[in-house]
């Protein structure tokens, strides 16, 4: 039951209750209830500005109406409280809750469910909370952490992590982040970035700089993969298809994770190439899980390591010796905070070893399923 839907003489007791700021924030839910509001509002003398310690817009009212207007939207009756508060949008459920922290907890008790909170880089940078698949902005940036690059550059529903020098420059986008999430009951470990714009490309040259100290990220998927994305330390992709050579030629990051991959042989074998070339040197896993639709024939790839068997003027191949490495991967990236691998993914046991001339050894795992390679520290 809404607010708009009680009888009138309870609407006119509740508009009349409130305070001006609760019946102002009220009143901007909606055109109707701005109407509402107008309509049973009580009587203002004036309405002017105090600068004197901060900039705020004041009301005044007669003292004696004032004194009849002690009763605070805390005392009013619990159900009440709930229907004014799922009558206003998040916004204005925000900044209710910033007002003291008796309100903040009135908010959180008796907010809406939320499906998620993420930010919108498209031609501002807000906070945007998502209901119902409606979306509202709860809060905007300051001008200075939105820089003009921003603008047009698409995240699809994509994760970041902020690396920690990241963090005290952009203090302010974690600090809202964590309390609207707190406030709607949202995760708040993961920042989903998005534009509004259609096309899905991620265009190199409008890169978003505060995106470029990320730890982790998590795209939804993959246009052509920009500079900027291609040293994430940790990087994972849903839905990366015939985009998986970008990650096999560019990628230079240290962990990736690819799903619906199109995965060829051909790109397996110049992938295990480069790395015998000391192409990759920062590389540690680089896993790719086969889209279900497509075949990837593995026989060429398993032929090039049997080629490189007990070679001795060049990287060879071995099979696995428990004196010289452990059976299982020690898989150490965050992405295993968001991924379930498959429980022998990290079994190395009937893996092929590559050693190279410089004694650094890698381990190949690889089926019509999969492809997977893992550097040995």
């Amino acid at each position: 039951m809404r607010i708009r839907s009680y009888p009138n003489l309870v609407n006119q007791q509740i508009i009349q209750q409130m305070e001006p700021s609760a019946n102002f924030m009220l009143a901007k839910t909606s055109k109707k209830m701005k109407d509402l509001v107008k309509n049973y509002i009580y009587k203002v003398d004036q309405v002017w500005v105090d600068s004197s310690s901060n900039v705020a817009f004041v009301i005044e009212i007669e003292p004696e109406l004032s004194r009849k207007k002690k009763m605070r939207m805390r005392s009013y009756p619990c159900l009440v409280k709930r229907q004014i508060i799922l009558e206003m949008d998040p916004s204005a459920n925000f900044m209710l809750s910033k007002t003291s922290k008796k309100m903040k907890d009135l908010v959180k008790n008796n907010i809406y469910k939320v499906d998620q909170v993420w930010i919108d880089v498209s031609s501002y940078v807000a906070f945007i909370i998502e209901i119902d698949e409606k979306i509202h902005k709860v809060l905007g940036l300051r001008h200075d952490l939105a820089p003009s690059e921003n603008i047009w550059y698409r995240f699809s529903f994509n994760m970041v992590l902020l690396r920690s020098p990241a963090v005290q420059q952009y203090h302010e986008i974690l600090t809202n982040h964590n309390y609207i999430c707190e406030i709607f009951k949202c995760e708040s470990s993961r920042i989903p970035v998005i534009d509004s714009m259609e096309n899905p490309e991620f265009p190199e040259e409008f890169s978003a700089q505060f995106l470029m100290d990320v730890d982790f990220c998590n795209l939804r998927n993959l246009g052509i993969l920009p500079t900027n994305y291609r040293k994430i330390p940790n990087l994972m992709i849903d839905d990366v298809k015939y985009n998986v050579d970008d990650a096999i030629y560019l990628y230079e990051g240290r962990n990736i994770v690819l799903k619906n991959a199109w995965l060829d042989d051909g790109l397996a074998r110049i992938f295990i190439l480069r790395w015998m070339l000391k192409m990759k040197e920062d590389l540690v896993a680089f896993i790719a899980f086969q889209d279900a639709q497509k075949i990837f024939d593995e026989s060429s790839v398993v032929a090039l390591l049997n080629e490189k068997r007990n070679s001795t003027t060049e990287s060879r191949v071995e099979d696995w010796d428990p004196e010289k490495r452990d059976r299982y991967f020690k898989y150490d990236s965050i992405i295993a905070n968001h991924h379930v691998f498959p429980t022998d993914t990290f079994d190395c046991e009937h893996g092929y070893d590559i050693v190279r001339e410089d004694g650094k050894r890698a381990t190949v795992k690889v089926s019509p399923n999969y492809f997977m390679f893992f550097v040995w520290p």
